[in-house]
């Protein structure tokens, strides 16, 4: 559960980090289970269901980038995302319980993670609640030369940015880049962020992976929204 302090700063500034939520044991598992999807949807493939790839390879090997949608395939994140360390968090802000929405999981592997300019997740997400949100865990260490998040507090009270051509990622005279804050964290930190808070990553330029579970809810009073009802699931095997 958050304190008052966090969920005004999450209110005012569009994000609150957590650190230190999960422990050495819980991160073991969840490696022990990341390496375990990597090994059954290989080798990643740009056609395959549910996958993403690296555009670059890595010693002519292709990289996955993320799998999604991801609980059905795995019980160890599944189990995650009703854990009450997150879902606590999440309903402290809503001041009421809330519903998945999305869960997938990002690799950014080590040397050739590729990064993602900034953007807002609700321009993917226009159709849906405006109180969505992400619950970024990270699985490892996410020093800065791995790609770490950054955002930029208080662009959730702005509304959507003007865009660049590509329709979603912003346009560089849209914001103040002075405001900018980088999270260099620790492995079983949570960064919880608003779907209109503005943020980006770099690419990984590290030896070493930077794997992150993201989860995104939004409130109960606007209904069961998840996006893969059993339907579309089937269609992801």
């Amino acid at each position: 559960m958050l304190t008052s302090e966090q969920t005004k700063q999450y209110h005012d500034e569009g994000y609150v980090l957590l650190t230190s939520v999960f422990d050495d044991t819980d991160l073991a598992g969840w490696r022990r289970e990341a390496d375990r999807l990597e090994a059954i949807v290989a080798p990643p493939e740009p056609d395959k269901p549910r996958l993403q790839v690296e555009p670059e390879p890595d010693g002519g090997k292709t990289k996955l980038r993320m799998i999604e949608p991801l609980i059905d395939l795995s019980p160890v994140y599944r189990e995650l995302s009703k854990d009450p360390r997150v879902l606590e968090c999440v309903e402290s802000i809503y001041e009421e319980p809330a519903f998945l929405f999305e869960d997938k999981i990002n690799y950014k592997p080590a040397r050739v993670g590729s990064g993602f300019p900034l953007h807002q997740d609700y321009s993917y997400w226009q159709e849906f609640s405006e109180k969505l949100l992400s619950v970024f865990i990270h699985i490892d260490d996410a020093p800065l030369e791995t790609g770490c998040m950054k955002l930029i507090p208080g662009t959730h009270r702005m509304g959507l940015l003007p865009v660049k051509e590509d329709g979603h990622c912003i346009r560089t005279d849209a914001v103040d880049w002075d405001q900018i804050r980088t999270f260099e964290s620790q492995a079983g930190d949570v960064l919880i962020f608003h779907c209109l808070t503005a943020h980006e990553s770099d690419p990984n330029y590290s030896d070493t992976d930077r794997r992150a579970f993201v989860l995104s809810y939004n409130p109960q009073s606007d209904g069961n929204q998840y996006r893969y009802d059993d339907e579309r699931l089937a269609s992801y095997h």
